[in-house]
């Protein structure tokens, strides 16, 4: 699983410049502090219950997200009429989606009315989060959900193999297949499916991307400084004068955690 959630972070920061929420369907907040482990996010704490003040920046201007990746998802319209209701889980003239991939930690994302928004004292937050580190208050792996991106009715699904297969029933007719995902409203659903790593179908608004931060403290890994990776780190990285780093997470190798590769 961590090769393939590897594989998903990598294309996801690549075409999206954000992470991934994993497992699907997580609820991930701005401002929430929690921790990786073998089933994916593990909310903590807050800013707030520690006592570190932040001020939400206002929302961008909504957007719709449409990705499959190109080598690996192919997603096609499926009409119940075209075959047997039973074979695709779509009630019957209904009109759905049906995805198919052909190697695992190939995934969709469609979403509409997407919104992002960050932490807009970022560098305050980042000398607090020092601060407490310095007084044995910050624990180690413990990740900041600095920005959120948001959106609904949305679709994720992620292949675990090079077979998988899904069919989401969209809730509306052949007539309205074409309409944005909020045309199906309430009625969207997942159908039947196989070979999946995750999956999350919601009607409503939910956490699909996000970016967060962590502390890097030399004293916890063996591995190089964030500061020796030249051009893969282009986040805003403060230190003080013992060595400690906050930085913007890209990898899973970025969190000092036994689920890193």
């Amino acid at each position: 699983m961590t090769s393939l959630l590897t594989s998903l972070w990598h294309e996801t920061r690549g075409r999206f410049d954000r992470l991934p929420v994993w497992l699907p369907g997580a609820r991930m907040e701005l401002g929430d502090v929690g921790v990786f482990d073998d089933g994916g996010w593990v909310k903590h704490t807050t800013l707030d219950a520690l006592g570190i003040p932040f001020t939400p920046d206002l929302p961008g201007v909504p957007t719709g997200y449409d990705y499959a990746s190109h080598d690996g998802a192919q997603v096609s319209t499926w009409l119940a009429a075209d075959g047997d209701p039973t074979v695709s889980g779509i009630a019957h003239g209904n009109a759905g989606l049906r995805i198919r991939f052909s190697r695992a930690g190939a995934f969709v994302l469609r979403a509409d009315e997407v919104t992002v928004q960050s932490l807009a004292n970022l560098a305050e937050v980042d000398r607090r989060i020092l601060a407490r580190h310095r007084a044995g208050k910050w624990e180690r792996g413990w990740v900041l959900v600095s920005e959120v991106a948001r959106g609904g009715p949305a679709i994720t699904v992620v292949s675990g193999s090079s077979d998988g297969e899904a069919f989401v029933d969209l809730g509306v007719t052949a007539a309205a297949a074409g309409q944005p995902l909020a045309a199906a409203g309430a009625g969207i659903a997942l159908g039947t499916r196989r070979g999946l790593a995750g999956y999350f179908v919601s009607p409503t608004e939910t956490t699909l991307l996000w970016r967060g931060r962590c502390v890097r403290d030399p004293w916890w890994s063996p591995k190089a400084s964030m500061s020796d990776r030249g051009d893969q780190i282009h986040a805003e990285l403060v230190a003080d004068d013992m060595g400690l780093q906050v930085v913007e997470i890209e990898h899973l190798e970025d969190i000092p955690t036994d689920i890193a590769p």
